[in-house]
């Protein structure tokens, strides 16, 4: 009897062994470290990037068009707010300062493109995929023309996550933030493209390492403390900025549960006090950057923001501006890794579960090239430091570029090579595609400003 209990017992044991050798053996994978150059998805995406900007010649500058319009995105007290996974989806407690949604319409000759700018921490892309829907039906533009950016501010509206995951950080799904989010870009972009009046414009950059750190590594890495901006005008007057910078917009802190646009908020207010028009600030390559400043919460926010606008106002008068332009816009689907969510150093989800967790979006860079300023948008977060390498191949080349985040598609952090072996939020929770990304991403950018 004993025997055959025993016998029972190990072909219990042994059942449940295999059941939890074929689990891992269906949920597990080592981490992918072969190099991104040696890849299909490169060669394809590279092709696409020869393919779609070799195939149209350089347009020739035209009159400058240039409009701008702006509509609220405060969402009803209540809504959660988006960003620090501490809230755990707590309502929002009232509104500190109003968030908006501000778009800038150029036109040159046969070609448009659009900036459209959030006071939020992201525009989620199923929500961005919504807003082309009605770009199209209402509006009659092509959505392949708009670059989309966000402050990132972590007191802007929630509501919108759609899986366990994006609950973490913004809160359970609320319809009403969805359609402020849609019906007001819908109304701002109609403001714009009926503001659009001959403009002339101009582009310069200030460095202004007071407000921003490398959180990542410290002094050890680099940090790119450049505040990158253009100017539109009619008649001397201004009617629009679009600027960029690089530091997470994190200074109000979880315990803060008032709707703020954090310090981009006091920047683009200030901005418009003083120069009048619409002042859009663009999250730039913030992984890995966060701020410096001084005071607490608000006081903090307002330091940050009031000292960048003005570093920017007092350099404004630096460049000449011009009423002729050349305008292209260009939108490139980018190829990727399989997804490589890690367990540890060697070690990652397969990727039919990782997607179970963590939903990748669409992936692609949206370029808008006005002359030699040239805006890329970025398909995540993108590092700071691989931003540097980027304007660094256009300085060569007599361009100025700005690498903006949140482009209507999200795949995580992108941070350099080097970093991905650190035991870090960004390089391990929010690193979703290998070791290589960043850099991949990095090459991208690249071959585009060689094209261009």
């Amino acid at each position: 009897m004993l025997k055959k209990i025993v016998k029972v017992f190990l072909v219990i044991v042994a059942t449940l062994l295999a059941l939890v050798v074929i689990l891992l053996a269906v949920s597990l994978r080592p981490v992918d470290s072969k190099p991104f150059r040696e890849t299909n998805y490169y060669k394809n995406t590279s092709s696409r990037i020869k393919e779609a900007l070799s195939s149209k010649p350089q347009p020739m500058p035209a009159r400058l068009f240039a409009g701008v319009g702006k509509a609220g995105l405060t969402p009803p007290v209540g809504v959660p707010l988006a960003g620090y996974g501490a809230r755990k989806g707590a309502p929002s407690t009232g509104v500190h300062d109003s968030l908006f949604v501000r778009v800038l319409a150029l036109q040159s000759g046969d070609e448009d493109a659009y900036i459209i700018g959030y006071d939020a921490l992201v525009l989620h892309p199923p929500v961005a995929r919504l807003l082309e829907k009605k770009i199209t039906e209402q509006l009659s533009l092509d959505p392949d023309k708009f670059l989309y950016t966000a402050t990132h501010t972590h007191s802007g509206p929630g509501g919108w996550g759609q899986n366990w995951f994006e609950e973490q950080f913004a809160g359970p799904p609320d319809s009403v933030v969805v359609a402020v989010f849609v019906d007001s870009s819908i109304a701002a972009i109609r403001r714009a493209v009926d503001d659009r009046q001959p403009a002339s414009y101009t582009v310069g950059a200030v460095q202004a390492p007071r407000f921003i750190r490398n959180r990542l590594v410290g002094d050890k890495g680099r940090v790119d403390a450049e505040l990158i901006y253009a100017l539109f005008q009619r008649r001397e007057k201004s009617v629009g900025v679009f600027a960029t910078y690089s530091a997470h917009a994190t200074v109000l802190s979880s315990h803060n549960m008032e709707m703020s646009g954090d310090y981009p908020g006091y920047f683009e207010r200030k901005i418009e006090s003083e120069l009048g028009g619409e002042a859009i600030f663009a999250a730039a390559g913030l992984g890995s950057h966060s701020y410096r400043g001084e005071g607490e919460s608000f006081d903090k926010a307002a330091f940050v923001g009031e000292g960048l606008a003005d570093s920017l106002l007092a350099h404004r008068r630096d460049g000449k501006f011009r009423s002729q332009a050349s305008l292209r816009t260009f939108r490139i689907p980018v190829d990727l890794a399989r997804m490589q969510v890690r367990l540890t150093q060697k070690i990652c989800l397969a990727p039919w579960l990782a997607k179970k967790l963590i939903r990748p979006y669409d992936s692609y860079l949206q370029v808008i090239a006005l002359d030699d300023f040239v805006v890329i948008g970025s398909t995540g977060e993108f590092s700071g430091e691989l931003a540097l390498d980027v304007k660094a191949e256009a300085e060569k080349l007599g361009k100025k570029v700005t690498v903006a985040s949140f482009n209507g598609c999200y795949i995580g952090y992108l941070t350099p090579s080097q970093y991905y072996s650190m035991p870090e939020y960004e390089t391990k929770l929010m690193s979703w595609f290998g070791p290589y990304t960043g850099d991949y991403l990095a090459d991208l950018m690249k071959q585009i400003i060689r094209y261009l």
